[in-house]
């Protein structure tokens, strides 16, 4: 299987190194969004993405990726504002709001358009095979910026993500990292969607993340932990995809998810066995 693997890298480097870069980059995200308890936000925000490319396909302005930037964006951004002034349960009308509307709409405004109706469809059941150079170069550099924000402001980003209130007592600015937070999510995921489609871009924002947090004790920790097993999921996913002739995508998130199942299993005897001694 890995000399399989190693043989077709000349056929799809660009498209390994680029599946690589956005599960790891969707991984560190997605560390800020499962410590918040926001899962339900990244997916509506992912099906905003999904709205932005129905809506530059149907008035025929504009780079489809751009669209989905500018819409996953302004839903991240709307769903903050509205937990900082309405408090959460308001927050989750919006999020459900969002979800709804963007699914329903993106799939009516190309109801007549077979050839916008099949890329939306394609979004939805996701493939990786079309990313391309400008990925690798887009998910590199947004990877540099992650780390890089994470190097300088790791103290600041755990206590605003354990301790809001906190935070603000000690002076940081809440509106300011919401927001920052909000956009660096509709950023990442915009982005990723035109790539990889909704179904690779949700599970690499999600589930390496949740391992992470069955395994780490702390947020920190998570940071570290999540790309690590965002970066063996998609690598052994992309080997079983190629050696059984099997979507790739699919196959990582497929993977991500019984590797999940397992931590919750095990976590889930290793608190029964000490629990009771």
């Amino acid at each position: 299987m890995i000399a399989e693997f190693i043989e077709s890298w000349s056929l799809f480097s660009r498209t390994y190194i680029s599946a690589i870069l956005i599960g790891i980059s969707l991984s560190l995200m997605g560390v800020v969004v499962v410590a918040r308890g926001n899962v339900f936000v990244a997916a509506a925000v992912a099906q905003a993405s999904m709205l932005g490319v129905a809506l530059s396909l149907f008035f025929q302005i504009g780079q489809p990726v751009l669209s989905a930037v500018f819409c996953s964006i302004g839903a991240s951004l709307l769903v903050a504002r509205k937990h900082q002034v309405g408090g959460g349960s308001t927050s989750e009308e919006m999020t459900g709001w969002i979800f709804l509307t963007s699914g329903s709409l993106s799939v009516l405004l190309l109801v007549r358009m077979p050839y916008g109706l099949k890329e939306i469809q394609s979004l939805f059941s996701s493939s990786i095979i079309g990313a391309g150079s400008a990925d690798m170069f887009v998910f590199s550099g947004l990877l540099i910026l992650f780390v890089g924000f994470l190097a300088l402001r790791m103290r600041r980003l755990t206590l605003y993500l354990s301790d809001p209130v906190m935070a603000a007592a000690v002076g940081a600015n809440i509106f300011l990292w919401s927001a920052a937070i909000a956009s660096s999510l509709g950023l990442a995921t915009g982005l990723a969607i035109r790539s990889s489609g909704m179904l690779f871009t949700f599970g690499c924002l999600i589930l390496p993340a949740q391992m992470a947090k069955i395994i780490s004790r702390d947020i920190p920790r998570m940071f570290m932990v999540a790309p690590v097993i965002a970066l063996a999921s998609v690598l052994f996913g992309l080997m079983l995809g190629n050696s059984y002739d099997l979507p790739p995508a699919q196959t990582v998130v497929a993977l991500m998810s019984g590797l999940l199942l397992l931590a919750w299993l095990l976590k889930w005897v290793y608190d029964l066995v000490f629990s009771s001694t």
